[in-house]
């Protein structure tokens, strides 16, 4: 078997949306969208919802099992998930050719990367570098302890400015309007009880992350700039950490770099906290690196690499 023959499928799990991708044929066969099926993300009954209606749109044949599958979910680190997914996948593949990493390791390979730092906000922030032998993460702590930059961090800084500005007895502005009417709230002190009722749910907050961005209220500007110098400095100790030789290329990846405010604020962030980065924006989406590393878990079974 060649490498073009390979049936292959890749999964891309993040805190709020799902992918997956079948490769058939030397070519993308099909794409398929669906909720987040991260367990600590959604709980392990929506997760194991979510896996299969998300696998249910490639049109697998149970009875032909794949070359190899990965899957890169966010959560990897709460024990159990990747035996949660290992035991849903391995039924679909030849034996052991399932391959379970963590979401934010598919990057580097959907840019066609082998090293590099993977810099990615989304829901939440994470870095993550790879040189040589060695993989490490920066950042990636959740919404309590870190996610610097994040989805969940630009809403929380927004709710902060609103209540400041009722401290101050001063209009709401459009972020005022845009989030009360986004969350059905009669006024901040609604909105803010809100907050406390459901703050373990960060995708649910994150969700409104692109429309404060889009807003125009003078106040994210400076919430842009603080959540952009947040993440370079994710960045830059991943780089730290690895110390690689020379210029090195970061991957700008996330559902907030599809803001081009946003993205060109980190991009020039990570410049400016260091010279010697190159900066590249992720332009195929991650699940094209769990094809990736599903072609090569299949090429090392097979003896094709």
């Amino acid at each position: 078997m060649t490498q073009a023959e390979l049936t292959l499928v890749g999964i891309d799990i993040g805190g709020t949306r799902s992918r997956a991708r079948l490769w058939a044929d030397g070519r993308v066969a099909a794409d398929s969208e669906g909720p987040s099926a991260s367990w600590p993300a959604v709980g392990p009954g929506a997760a194991a919802a979510a896996l299969e209606t998300v696998l249910a749109g490639l049109g697998l044949d149970p009875s032909q099992p794949v070359d190899a599958i990965c899957a890169g979910s966010a959560g990897l680190s709460v024990p159990g998930v990747a035996e949660f997914l290992r035991d849903r996948l391995a039924p679909l593949a030849r034996p052991g050719a399932v391959v379970i990493v963590s979401d934010a390791l598919l990057v580097l390979p959907a840019a066609g990367l082998d090293a590099g730092i993977a810099l990615i906000c989304g829901t939440g922030s994470v870095a993550v570098g790879k040189f040589r032998e060695r993989e490490l993460q920066a950042g990636g702590w959740g919404y309590l302890l870190g996610d610097e930059g994040s989805g969940y961090w630009i809403v929380r800084e927004a709710l902060r400015a609103l209540l400041r500005r009722r401290e101050e007895c001063g209009p709401l502005g459009r972020l005022g309007d845009e989030m009360l009417s986004a969350t059905g709230s009669a006024g901040v002190a609604e909105l803010q009880r809100r907050y406390y009722a459901q703050p373990h749910v960060p995708p649910e907050w994150a969700r409104l992350a692109r429309l404060v961005l889009d807003s125009g209220d003078p106040a994210v500007a400076d919430i842009v700039g603080r959540a952009a110098d947040a993440a370079a400095a994710l960045a830059a100790r991943a780089a730290r950490l690895l110390d690689p030789p020379g210029r090195y290329p970061v991957v700008l990846a996330g559902g907030l770099m599809g803001n081009a405010p946003f993205r060109d604020a980190v991009a020039a962030a990570v410049v400016r906290t260091s010279s010697l980065a190159e900066v590249r924006v992720l332009e195929d989406a991650p699940v094209a690196g769990a094809i990736r590393l599903a072609r090569q878990a299949a090429g090392q079974i097979s003896g094709l690499l």
